[in-house]
């Protein structure tokens, strides 16, 4: 079960166009050169337009990335652009955003 934990929204020195979360969220990441495989990362800030994403994987700015996070319920699937990096954090900017809940009519039952 993934934890979406969230905290007020942080102050920042510079005026930004949305709020940014605090959050610790685990997530997977599709990167390339990782064919087929998914990273483990964690989601540290997260906003409107992006995310502060930790991993352990040599990402650079301008790359294409995949990130999923999962629930119960389904998962959500954003694809974003790798902006900027600090060691292994990097700041992503949302480009495209999927939610997959599979078939929801799965878990109900038929009445006759």
């Amino acid at each position: 079960m993934t934890n979406f934990s969230t905290n007020l929204p942080m102050k920042s020195d510079t005026p930004r166009r949305y709020f940014r979360y605090h959050t610790h969220t685990p997530v997977c990441i599709a990167a390339p050169g990782f064919a087929g495989m998914m990273v483990p990362g964690l989601v540290s800030k997260l906003s409107r337009s992006g995310m502060e994403v930790h991993a352990g994987v040599n990402l650079q700015p301008g790359e294409l990335i995949e990130v999923e996070f999962r629930s119960e319920v389904g998962s959500v699937h954003v694809s974003g652009v790798v902006r900027n990096r600090s060691g292994s954090r990097f700041g992503v900017e949302f480009s495209d955003l999927q939610v997959d809940l599979g078939n929801p009519f799965a878990r109900c039952q038929a009445v006759e």
